[in-house]
């Protein structure tokens, strides 16, 4: 694969669901995101856990009211990854483990390179690191303030 090919983020996430289906409809927020070029599916994976803790990667096609995701599964995620979910997953569910790029940015990203610009570095932020960030500037912005409500000696 080329270096000139431009990618949105790609993040990654697992969805567990007890019972060991996902409810009716549930996938049709992300088929809407595919639809309309929001999202692109790099690889789409359910796992179940049985309730003897039996794993196993459950074919798109075995799964009520998934047919428009039939073929999304593209070995990005392997047997690692599928063990470090399945640790996770309760007896008796099935989870969907999602690998999708974030599409939305690319127009932007085209037309500051097509400008002269030249993407340098990008990444992704956890929710945790926001928290830590946020809290970090309140623990210094209560520490100005103090500092401001003093008077002088």
């Amino acid at each position: 694969m080329s270096n000139d090919i431009l990618f949105g983020p790609i993040e990654y996430l697992a969805v567990e669901f007890p019972g060991g289906v996902p409810p009716k409809g549930s996938f049709d927020g992300l088929l809407g995101m595919v639809d309309s070029g929001t999202v692109r599916i790099l690889d789409l994976e359910f796992v179940a856990k049985s309730e003897h803790g039996e794993v196993r990667v459950v074919p798109t096609r075995d799964i009520e009211g998934l047919a428009d995701f039939e073929g999304s599964a593209s070995g990005l995620i392997d047997s690692d990854d599928i063990a470090s979910v399945s640790a996770d997953l309760a007896a008796g569910s099935v989870a969907a483990v999602l690998v999708y790029e974030e599409r939305v940015m690319i127009p932007v990203i085209e037309a500051w390179t097509e400008g002269g610009g030249r993407l340098i570095t990008e990444g992704h932020l956890t929710v945790d690191d926001i928290a830590a960030a946020l809290d970090e500037t309140d623990t210094h912005e209560s520490a100005n303030a103090r500092t401001n409500d003093q008077e002088p000696a």
